[in-house]
């Protein structure tokens, strides 16, 4: 068992059991520094921004889609309650 604060080599996987183990959990292990974990959160973020920038630019570009579909449907009930009226 690692001591806190302490990298002695033998990593403690916690209640998700030995990485050997074919018990179906996922074993994570948790870096004592949480620097080493900078790379992932970049990642991480940069590809969030992307998937906003990514919806951001698809709505602007379908935009007059949705608003010609959302007239037609207008148009569309007022031609059909007038029809049935």
């Amino acid at each position: 068992m690692n001591s806190p604060g302490r990298d002695n080599g033998d990593h403690s996987f916690g209640s998700f059991g030995d990485p050997g183990d074919d018990s179906g959990f996922q074993v994570v292990v948790v870096p004592d520094d949480i620097s080493a974990l900078d790379a992932e959160v970049r990642a991480y973020r940069r590809e969030v921004a992307r998937a906003k920038a990514r919806a951001r630019a698809w709505s602007v570009l379908t935009w007059p889609f949705r608003a010609l579909a959302g007239v037609t449907r207008r148009v569309g009930r007022a031609l059909g309650f007038l029809v049935f009226w």
